[in-house]
This record gives C-alpha cells, sequence and structure tokens, in this order.
C-alpha cells in the first residue's frame, strides 16, 4: 500500500471521520458497521489535509496524462476541488479549478453575454475551454446519478476530455442488480475511477493494526455479502461449516407439543449420523424460541437449526432484528428462502453472518405448482438467482428439493458456476415422493437428508432415525 494510502487512513482515525463500531445508514439503504464521513473535513486544516491527499491520488492516476483544470461535482465538489487545488499546487502543479451552480446565475458578468461566453451563467471559477482535460472530483460514490448529471452538464458546456474522477473513498460495493456502480460507469463514460483508499486498503490496514478502534470482523462480512468481485477476493472465502460430516439425516421436527420435541431429542441424541434438529414456526411461536432451544440442550449437542418458513420474505430492516432474535434465543443455523429479491436476500445474510449464526439457503420447494416451469408463480430463473447470490457471498450450504430431481441439478450447476462448493439439504421425501438414495446420488458427496413426518410421527423415533441414516 502507497505511503499516502496509510496516512489518509489513519488520518480518517484521528479525526473520527472513519467509524467501524456501529450501524450506520447509507445512501442504499444498506446498514453498513463501517463508514467515513467526508463532511467532517470542514474547517481549514482538515480541508487542506483532505486536498493534499486528493492531490496525491490525482498525480497517481494522470502520471501519463495532463491536468488542465480541476471540476467540483456539486455540492460536496465545491469545497474539494478548492482545496485539491491548492493541495496540487503545493506538489508543483498550479492547476485551476471551477465548480457549477445548480441554477444558471442571471445577473452581473453572466449578463450580456455572447453564444461562446454563456458558460460563465453556470460555472463558478476558472471557465473550462474546449479540448482541455478536466479531472472531476466527488466525495464518494454511490449509485452514480450525480456523477452522470455532472458528466453531461460538462458535455453542455463544450467539448473536453474527461479521463479521471477522483474520490476519497471507493466502498467497493454492488448495486442491487450486483454490480459495480464504479465498473459500469468507466465502462459507459471511459472515465477512470480514482480513489484515495477503497475498502480493501482500509481492510489490509485495520489487519495490520487490530488496535485500531475498528470491528474488522464485521467489516469483513459485510465485504462478502455486498462487496465487489475485487473486495471479495482480499477478504478471502466464507469459512462456513454447518455440520462436521458429510452426510446425515436432519429430523424436521414439525411437531406440535413440546414433549414431541423432547422425545425426538432425546432419542436422536447419539445417534452419530442425525446431524442436527430443525425446528419451526409451530414450536417456535408456542413456546417461545429461546425455551425451544433451552430445552433441547438438556438432551442433546446436536446443532439448532431455526426455519421460520419462510425466512428472507421480509423488508431488508427485519434481517437485522430476525438475527438478533435467532441468536439470542440460541439457535446455532438459519434457512432462508429470499422470495423478496437481492437486496433482502443481502441484508438477511449479512445480518445473520453477523450475528454469528450459520446460513443455509434455498428457493425452490418441494411441493407442487412451485415455480412458473411447474405451473406456480415464482420464475425459474428467479429462484436459481437466489441460490447465485448466495453462492456469489460464499455461502456453500443449500438447501434443494429432494424430491426434484432436475431441479437440483440446475442449482447444481448454478452454484458450482460460481466456485461454490455446495452442501445441499434436502426435505421432500417418503411423505412427498422423494427417495433418499436417488437425490444422494444427484447431489454428490456432501448431503443431508431432511425427514419430517417419517421420523416424527411414527411409532418409534430412534428406530425410523436409524433406518434413515442407513440410507445415506
Amino acid at each position: 500500500m502507497e505511503d499516502y494510502k496509510s496516512r489518509f487512513i489513519e488520518y480518517l482515525l484521528t479525526t473520527q471521520a472513519l467509524k467501524g463500531n456501529g450501524d450506520f445508514s447509507l445512501k442504499s439503504k444498506r446498514l453498513s458497521p463501517w463508514f467515513v464521513n467526508i463532511g467532517d473535513f470542514n474547517d481549514g486544516h482538515s480541508l487542506r489535509e483532505l486536498g493534499r491527499f486528493y492531490a496525491y491520488s490525482i498525480l497517481g492516476a494522470t502520471a501519463n496524462s495532463k491536468i488542465d483544470i480541476l471540476y467540483g461535482i456539486p455540492e460536496k465538489g465545491n469545497m474539494l476541488v478548492a482545496a485539491t487545488s491548492i493541495g496540487l499546487a503545493e506538489r508543483g502543479e498550479n492547476v485551476p479549478c471551477f465548480f457549477t451552480r445548480k441554477v444558471p446565475k442571471e445577473y452581473g458578468e453572466a449578463t450580456n453575454l455572447a453564444p461562446a461566453e454563456r458558460i460563465k451563467a453556470l460555472v463558478v471559477g476558472r471557465a473550462p475551454i474546449n479540448g482541455q482535460s478536466i479531472i472531476q472530483l466527488d466525495d464518494v460514490f454511490t449509485a452514480g446519478d450525480a456523477k452522470y448529471e455532472a458528466r453531461a452538464t460538462l458535455e453542455s458546456l463544450g467539448n473536453f476530455d474527461l479521463p479521471v474522477l477522483a474520490i476519497a473513498v471507493d466502498r467497493q460495493e454492488v448495486g442491487i442488480d450486483g454490480k459495480s456502480a464504479i465498473e459500469e460507469y468507466e465502462r459507459k463514460t471511459g472515465t477512470r475511477v480514482s480513489s484515495i483508499v477503497s475498502a480493501s486498503d482500509i481492510y489490509q490496514y485495520m489487519k495490520e493494526h487490530p488496535d485500531a478502534p475498528f470491528n474488522l470482523e464485521r467489516m469483513t462480512n459485510y465485504m462478502r455479502v455486498y462487496g465487489t468481485d475485487a473486495a471479495r477476493r482480499t477478504v478471502g472465502k466464507l469459512e462456513q461449516k454447518v455440520i462436521e460430516i458429510d452426510r446425515s439425516i436432519i429430523p424436521a421436527c414439525d411437531v406440535a407439543t413440546m414433549d414431541q420435541f423432547e422425545e425426538i431429542a432425546k432419542q436422536t441424541a447419539d445417534i452419530e449420523k442425525i446431524g442436527a434438529l430443525k425446528v419451526g414456526f409451530e414450536l417456535g411461536l408456542t413456546y417461545g424460541l429461546p425455551l425451544v432451544v433451552q430445552m433441547a440442550r438438556e438432551h442433546t449437542n446436536k446443532l439448532i437449526i431455526y426455519d421460520h418458513q419462510k425466512a428472507g420474505t421480509d423488508i431488508t430492516d427485519t434481517g437485522k432484528n430476525f438475527a438478533r432474535v435467532c441468536k439470542k434465543a440460541g439457535v446455532d443455523g438459519v434457512i432462508f428462502f429470499p422470495q423478496s429479491g437481492p437486496e433482502t436476500e443481502r441484508a438477511w445474510i449479512y445480518h445473520a453472518l453477523d450475528q454469528g449464526l450459520k446460513v443455509i439457503v434455498g428457493g425452490w420447494m418441494t411441493h407442487p405448482a412451485y415455480s412458473v416451469s411447474e405451473g406456480g408463480f415464482v420464475a425459474d430463473e428467479g429462484i436459481l438467482e437466489m441460490f447465485r447470490i448466495a453462492a456469489r457471498i460464499g455461502v456453500n450450504d443449500f438447501v434443494v428439493p429432494g424430491n426434484k430431481l432436475e431441479a437440483i441439478k440446475k442449482i447444481k450447476d448454478v452454484v458450482e458456476a460460481e466456485g461454490s462448493t455446495p452442501v445441499f439439504y434436502a426435505p421432500g421425501f417418503v411423505a412427498q415422493g422423494g427417495n433418499i438414495s436417488e437425490a444422494a446420488k444427484v447431489v454428490g458427496g456432501r448431503f443431508h437428508g431432511i425427514v419430517g413426518r417419517a421420523i416424527t410421527e411414527c411409532g418409534n423415533v430412534r428406530q425410523a432415525a436409524l433406518e434413515y441414516t442407513s440410507q445415506l
């Protein structure tokens, strides 16, 4: 990392403009554990320092091209452009600057102008000249709306070369569509976006300075969920192993009473190939999830996986509270069917990881007429996108319909194409017509069969559990 980048991060920490111990609402409506507020640089000393850092970054980004003039994108760029011009002058580069008014000036020097000079109605500072190379400045890059608008304004003033857009911090996030807004801007405009530092730079700095007041683990989870490919490469893959053994049976404990659940917990506690117990809304809403987990802990050390039937179908904001409630109740993992769209999926996965919960993602259900191709409501490609997004984040644990082998094959192909080494959890056996052995052949080595009524409603829970584990 270049020295000026490290010094900038240190300065951000010293001025408390960089915060890494909280929950910060972004313009994108995402809830981030880290935030940089360039607006905190609002006095002479801090603006001077900020201008110097912008100057370092711009000189590095334009080493092989000329800088004729600087342009501050309204409104944050208005102060930045003057500070950066001073910073460049200190480095031996006397570069003029300007910004544009939101409303054209209609008095004084802007009146009675010849057409060629009408740009003075918009420009504050040095008026740009056709053919000049303009370096644009702003504080951050979110969706990019203000950047496209600023570019249109410049193009209305003349013909200019726009090689670089300089920002303070690149958060390296994808948009709702899963694409990097910066990469899309660069592709569409040909302008390079250069930042003083990126999220990856901050991550690397914090790894090397563990005593800094910054929660690196939370930032890591956030970057895995919302980060670009480059950001995810920086933090590495999600290391999550839900069940230690590669194959097991998971009783689906959708029973009406605590006595029934207690019997299942007791009778399966010492069966090695029982990988976990899955509990749902019936027990959770009837008795309270904390009491359900507490009772299970008295009899078994098996993992407790909570399946809300179906979690991930609400707005993004509820993901935080859902994860907090599950963590407080003591469950080990959660199952999501994120049918409310990509932002809900990312938010719920992030908040679950943030709470230390293990995440399992599904999308294709076992009953007839679920997907459009089966006569249902949910588009097949939309279902596959749920799995695709989870796999990109680094989730490797997926619920698939054990009675729909063709669907399993499609899901397997999709997640493996994203670099996942999948572990599959499959319901849909016995009562719903699926065959454990056949499903296991399709999914491969790592497979956990979810069996409900065939275990919970038989006369002998233990005997049934042993029978189905033998089919693995």
